[in-house]
């Protein structure tokens, strides 16, 4: 039996960034490997990078596809995006090195 804490974790649990395109792949992972490729970009952009890794799909199918992952990653609070018309969305990623030092605890 599930405790609510595991349905909640089962739900929000930190997203997986794939380290490379996979077609067997969910949609989910493929789309969110593309937005870590672009870093910031519109579900549009996401779709047309999407079309680069798959042109045998439909380019309005994967703008809906595309779109409806995104979308719904924003609304759980698992990816970042800008308040615009045209959404642009991204993954929050640490891409530079901290530069200082911790200061000691005691």
């Amino acid at each position: 039996m599930d405790s609510p804490d595991q349905d909640f974790l089962k739900v929000y649990k930190p997203l997986h960034v794939p380290h490379k395109y996979d077609a067997g792949a969910s949609l989910q992972d493929n789309v969110v490997f593309a937005l870590a490729h672009l870093e910031y970009a519109t579900a549009p952009q996401v779709a047309a990078k999407m079309d680069e890794f798959e042109p045998q799909t439909d380019k309005a199918t994967h703008l809906q596809q595309t779109r409806e992952v995104l979308e719904g990653l924003f609304n759980k609070g698992r990816i970042k995006g800008d308040d615009e018309a045209e959404r642009q969305y991204n993954l929050s990623k640490i891409i530079t090195q901290n530069s200082g030092k911790a200061d000691p605890l005691f």
